[in-house]
């Protein structure tokens, strides 16, 4: 990896609702493990930046930051973190759940990011169990893209990383 320096990167944050498998997805988009994942909701208290080397692309930072359904005493803390990250960011990917509906946190989400204008792609994980009907149908009522994958089974993450490298600012 070259020396640039984080500030000097491209800045992609990964958002979602707890326990879709944010962390799971950026260990699967640069091939190694990211961060401890847990099945315990809301073990993820503040964003975590990783500089790495995007293939083709060049040198990014991702942000891992703490669901956007957060409960408990932090959590307005937690969510107040999650979106200043975001404002900070030259990308989004907001990560669902296939076993779920689309929330309102969700919804609030995908229309706060086209309101302020940052460049997103949406990634529907852990298709291993099936996708929610209900889910597709939100996502194309919204007319969103989404891309399918499974953090499990290691599926979908080409294409997915192809997407990504096309809506990327070009680097300079």
């Amino acid at each position: 990896m070259d020396s640039l320096a984080k500030s000097e990167r491209l800045h992609i944050t990964i958002v979602g609702r707890r326990n879709v498998g944010k962390s799971s997805v950026i260990s699967s988009l640069i091939g190694q493990e990211h961060s401890i994942v847990s099945e315990v909701a809301g073990t993820k208290t503040d964003p975590v930046s990783t500089a790495i080397d995007l293939f083709p692309y060049g040198p990014v930072v991702l942000v891992d930051t703490a669901g956007i359904d957060d409960e408990g005493e932090l959590s307005e803390k937690r969510i107040s973190k999650t979106i200043r990250a975001i404002l900070n960011v030259d990308f989004v990917l907001v990560v669902l759940d296939a076993r779920e509906k689309l929330s309102e946190e969700e919804i609030e989400l995908l229309n706060y990011l086209d309101k302020v204008f940052i460049n997103y792609i949406v990634v529907v994980n852990k298709i291993e169990f099936g996708v929610n009907q209900e889910l597709l149908s939100a996502l194309k009522e919204l007319n969103e893209t989404h891309y399918e994958v499974s953090c499990k089974e290691h599926i979908g993450f080409e294409t997915l990383k192809r997407n990504i490298i096309r809506k990327l600012p070009v680097s300079n």
